[in-house]
């Protein structure tokens, strides 16, 4: 929940009045021009910037997990597979491969260095990751940037069994209609909330 948020950033007050609740098992997609705030909504929501008015509230056994689109949670000098066992070092081989295979990484593909990877394919190392991690809450910050259409769809497939709540920020129009059944449009520093996919919200915006 967020109560009268106001976020300044160099000197300039880019979000204010905000207010909502997410509730559990909502697929949420927040849209709105480049530079309204979305992002920065988002680090608020993780802790990882400080609101300049107003409180965030995560609910109590809530765990919350983070798709960054920098992927910076990766370590470079790591094999793929290396980079998701060292998290998760209680899983089996198998069931790390399995993983990694339901996003594509198959055969010697697992043993590639982490910067050797395209933008795309540490997308995906990074979004495994996340996807193990037991998350009830996912902050997903584009997750389709860089996806090719492969990847993309083993995304889609992922968050379609996914059973907690999403929080996603997506210019992809395609990804939002399949997954979100609420649409939250930032504009002119607020939040309007639209009980819809983006077909919806396109409709009721005209």
């Amino acid at each position: 929940k967020i109560q009268n948020g106001v976020v300044e950033l160099s000197g300039e007050v880019i979000l204010s009045d905000i207010n909502f609740e997410v509730n559990d098992n909502s697929r949420i997609a927040v849209v709105g021009r480049n530079g309204c705030g979305k992002t920065t909504l988002f680090k608020i929501i993780t802790g990882e910037i400080e609101a300049l008015e107003g409180t965030t509230k995560i609910g109590a056994n809530i765990q919350v997990g983070y798709f960054d689109q920098k992927q910076q949670n990766l370590s470079m000098e790591k094999d793929a597979i290396d980079e998701v066992w060292d998290t998760y070092p209680s899983m089996t081989q198998t069931e790390v491969r399995n993983a990694m295979a339901a996003f594509l990484f198959k055969n010697d593909d697992v043993f590639t260095p982490v910067n050797s990877l395209s933008g795309g394919e540490r997308a995906r190392v990074a979004l495994i990751k996340l996807m193990l991690s037991g998350s009830n809450f996912l902050i997903l910050d584009e997750p389709t940037n860089h996806l090719d259409i492969k990847s993309r769809e083993a995304l889609e497939d992922a968050l379609s069994d996914y059973e907690g709540t999403m929080f996603v920020v997506s210019h992809d129009r395609y990804f939002i209609n399949k997954l979100a059944t609420k649409i939250y449009y930032m504009e002119n520093r607020g939040v309007k909330k639209y009980d819809g996919d983006y077909t919806y919200f396109s409709q009721m915006k005209k």
